[in-house]
């Protein structure tokens, strides 16, 4: 047979046009047949036709299912929307509702994760100065975020049901749409795992690819927590003017201190929590005395009242005076917490 022959379909017995096969472990497959395949499927190249033969048997059989699948919640994404039928225990994944997409039936029995990846990318900000291209100092970044939804299955055709909850990259000046797209991913997470390990309900956590950055309230959810608890566990680096928490040690409720085992920038508002800490305390290190009215300082050093959050290396002086940032934040650090740009000198 040469090479460009045309080929039979092992499934259905037609002749596979040119550009139109899909090849198997030991046969071929027409681009019409593969479309009733799953879409999650992701094994056909190392399938058998038997293999083929039975996934589109049981792809027959779901349509019933669907059929009979009745809409007890629905979350709308972007791109697809996740449907349950909690009167059944399923669950199911799919731009529409209907026999001709003919999306997979799966119940909730056998969800085995459920988190959001979030893909960050960083292009630096420049000015001209003299006629010349000049970074800011410290350097000024512009990011933008991808959000990716990971639901984990266990069944016979496939094992991951991945799609992006975000069409476009978002940048991060739209903090509203940020927000919405995270609110959505939270609701996703909670509907289908809560009661997740190590999560407590309504608390769904958020892998970050890469460090998070200004105003990005994402979590990795790691270790466990106690519910209340807004702590975050930074596995990477953290930028200024981020509050974000490393809940490694155990806290209770109502305690807001934190522990920042990854260096902090300039104008971040993290505390060291080395120390046991009391109900009520929000945040001190009680290595050395303290003087009434100063929450949340690492005394390794000597301090100033009134200078709250900051960790003691060396004696500081008190500057209390604020500023408003171009994007119309009030701040006192010498950057703006809410996206990043330095204090105007």
């Amino acid at each position: 047979m040469g090479l460009f022959d045309k080929k039979i379909c092992d499934i259905c017995g037609e002749k596979i046009g040119l550009l139109g096969n899909r090849k198997l472990d030991d046969g071929n497959l027409c681009k019409d047949c593969a479309k009733k395949l799953s879409p999650w499927f992701e094994e056909r190249r190392h399938s058998t036709v038997e293999d083929i033969k039975r996934q589109l048997e049981y792809r027959e059989k779901n349509k019933k299912a669907v059929m009979d699948f009745c809409i007890t919640r629905q979350i709308n994404t972007r791109n697809y929307n996740v449907f349950i039928d909690d009167n059944k225990g399923n669950f199911t994944v799919a731009r529409k509702l209907d026999v001709n997409e003919n999306p997979d039936i799966v119940p909730l029995s056998a969800i085995v994760q459920c988190r959001v990846d979030v893909d960050q990318q960083q292009q630096e900000e420049t000015y001209t100065k003299d006629v010349e291209t000049v970074s800011y100092q410290p350097p000024v970044y512009k990011y933008e975020f991808d959000y990716t939804m990971r639901i984990k299955v266990r069944t016979q055709w496939f094992d991951d049901m991945d799609f992006r909850l975000n069409t476009f990259s978002i940048s991060s000046d739209k903090r509203r749409e940020l927000m919405e797209v995270e609110q959505t991913a939270y609701q996703i997470i909670a509907a289908l795992t809560p009661n997740a390990a190590g999560m407590q309900p309504g608390m769904p956590g958020m892998n970050m690819n890469g460090g998070m950055q200004p105003g990005m309230p994402g979590m990795n959810m790691n270790g466990g927590m106690q519910p209340g608890m807004p702590g975050m566990n930074m596995t990477g680096g953290m930028q200024s003017g981020m509050p974000g928490m490393n809940m490694s040690a155990g806290m209770q409720p109502g305690m807001s201190g934190m522990n920042m085992n990854a260096g902090m920038q300039p104008g971040m508002t993290g505390m060291n929590m080395n120390g046991g800490m009391q109900s009520g305390m929000p945040g001190m290190n009680m290595n050395v005395g303290m003087q009434p009215g100063m929450p949340g300082m690492n005394m390794t050093g000597g301090m100033q009242s009134g200078m709250p959050g900051m960790n003691m290396t060396g004696g500081m002086q008190q500057n209390n005076s604020s500023w408003k940032c171009q994007c119309g934040a009030e701040n006192t650090g010498k950057f703006c917490e809410y996206c990043g740009q330095p204090r105007p000198f």
